[in-house]
């Protein structure tokens, strides 16, 4: 490992430690990287692009950390939320940020080219917002057209050469109406489960109990909704986070939507966060069955057209 990777190893160990539970981490460095691998290639300063920055954390603390390589009146941080703007341009002075839905085509194509376009925790949102009151919960097909306009949208927005680095929820292999026994620590734990099961929105949440009182049955798909929700319960977070639904694509379906909008995938990888934290608070009864990844990073670049 030469100078400059431990250097930045020890940089980025120091800087996140305050992010560690957030699930941003994984995107930060991944994106780091890049922008230090572009800058050798590229003579001119990088322009960044995140959409759906909220208060500008991994947009922020990216360009905080490579000023010299990337240019910071130009990069862009997008948001619908205005509140989380302002605190995005008090912490983070220089960065220009844009108030409007980024599902919005023409408010991208307002905004020029991008060598890095980030998409963090931003497109389970969109997925989130095809609610549909006549089913009582998420219009799925609806809401996974609209995550894939989105992604369109997104990698519009690069630059030839560009990178796309997307880091989401992801929604585990299998069959999500497999049924799974699980045990609470403690009923503490379990009345947090019952809140959760009739305070979440998105999808109606399912489970059976059974004799003894510690436990449950709940389908596969419940129990990765409950698992990336637990954190958040009982905590003023919990307002909205009980309104969105962080899986919306398996792998497999991530890898055909990226192919579908002519990006190649050059990593990807599924990662957990808590996973030690969920360990202590529950335990699968089930066996054979263990605690799902629930993140998952890709870093992709436009395809080169193929030679006919």
């Amino acid at each position: 490992m030469s100078e400059t990777d431990e250097f930045w190893d020890f940089y980025w160990e120091m800087r996140l430690q305050p992010m560690e539970n957030l699930g941003k981490r994984s995107a930060i460095l991944a994106a780091s990287r890049l922008i230090r691998q572009m800058a050798e290639q590229v003579e001119r300063p990088l322009r960044v692009l995140e959409l759906g920055c909220g208060e500008g954390q991994v947009i922020g603390t990216l360009l905080t950390a490579h000023s010299q390589l990337c240019d910071v009146q130009t990069s862009v941080g997008v948001d619908y939320n205005s509140q989380s703007l302002a605190r995005c341009r008090r912490d983070f002075p220089g960065l220009r940020g844009v108030e409007g839905d980024f599902t919005d085509p023409d408010l991208l194509a307002g905004l020029g080219k991008f060598e890095i376009v980030l998409l963090v925790n931003a497109l389970h949102e969109v997925f989130s917002d095809s609610f549909s009151h006549e089913l009582g919960e998420i219009d799925v097909p609806a809401a996974k057209l609209r995550v894939e306009q989105a992604l369109a949208s997104a990698t519009g927005c690069l630059k030839p050469g560009g990178w796309l680095v997307l880091f989401d929820g992801l929604e585990p292999p299998g069959d999500p109406t497999q049924t799974l026994c699980i045990r609470f620590r403690d009923y503490l734990v379990r009345d947090g489960f019952f809140t959760f099961a009739r305070e979440y929105h998105p999808f109606r949440i399912s489970y059976r109990k059974v004799a003894d009182p510690l436990c449950v049955d709940l389908s596969w798909r419940d129990f990765t909704r409950y698992l990336t929700k637990s954190i958040f319960i009982g905590k003023k977070l919990w307002e909205t986070e009980r309104l969105e639904s962080y899986q919306y694509f398996s792998e497999l379906e991530f890898r055909a939507a990226f192919a579908r909008q002519g990006l190649a995938i050059f990593e990807l990888r599924s990662l957990t966060v808590n996973y030690e934290k969920w360990r202590g608070l529950v335990t699968i009864e089930t066996p054979g069955i263990d605690f799902p990844n629930e993140h998952i990073l890709i870093l992709a670049q436009p395809a080169p057209p193929r030679v006919i």
